[in-house]
């Protein structure tokens, strides 16, 4: 069973807005919160899809000096059905334009990178695939690359239509510090 914590327990960031198409202005806030708790110097986006978190964040939390997207290539068939519309026309457009941000589309997405092609973050965001098998996946690469001390955050758990949820709680069952925000879909694990 995973942790929870009240979504009241952790102060939404004041940001510089950005229309931001799958979190809300609430969860977009936390997630600033909880990326700026770690002052980091790199953080990696699985699914970074056109990239409105990806500025949100790089405009909001000036220590980054990289911020590495992953995604699919654009007329990509998701595992879930209910992902087809979040397939992105242009990953990354919208944070191309800060020199931090690099892009890395592969045809299966981050189920073809592995630690060896990416560098230590200290902050790592998952909402690419939601299969399980990639959430699996995606874990698995994140706790291999994230620094001591440093961050791992979901997205869409606890969101019934998607397969997150299962993934974290069998993390969570083998010790795994996982802790969802209760009246958000964010959960994170710090390491």
């Amino acid at each position: 069973m995973l942790a929870v914590i009240p979504r009241n327990s952790i102060e939404p960031a004041r940001i510089r807005p950005f229309f931001n198409k799958y979190l809300g202005d609430v969860e977009t806030a936390i997630l600033v919160t909880l990326v700026r708790s770690v002052n980091p110097k790199v953080m990696i986006e699985i699914g970074v899809q056109e990239g409105r978190t990806a500025k949100i964040i790089l405009d909001n939390v000036p220590s980054l000096d990289r911020y590495i997207g992953i995604d699919v290539p654009s007329g990509t068939e998701p595992t879930l059905g209910c992902q087809r519309s979040e397939v992105p026309r242009s990953a990354g457009v919208y944070a191309a334009p800060d020199p931090r941000f690099w892009l890395l589309v592969r045809e299966r997405g981050s189920l073809a990178v592995g630690p060896q092609d990416l560098e230590l973050a200290d902050v790592i965001f998952i909402d690419g695939d939601h299969s399980r098998a990639a959430v699996a996946h995606d874990s698995q690469l994140s706790r291999a690359l994230v620094r001591p001390s440093g961050l791992v955050i979901w997205h869409d758990a606890n969101n019934p239509a998607v397969e997150v949820t299962q993934v974290l709680e069998q993390l969570s069952n083998q010790g795994w510090p996982i802790t969802a925000i209760e009246g958000s879909w964010l959960a994170y694990a710090r390491f």
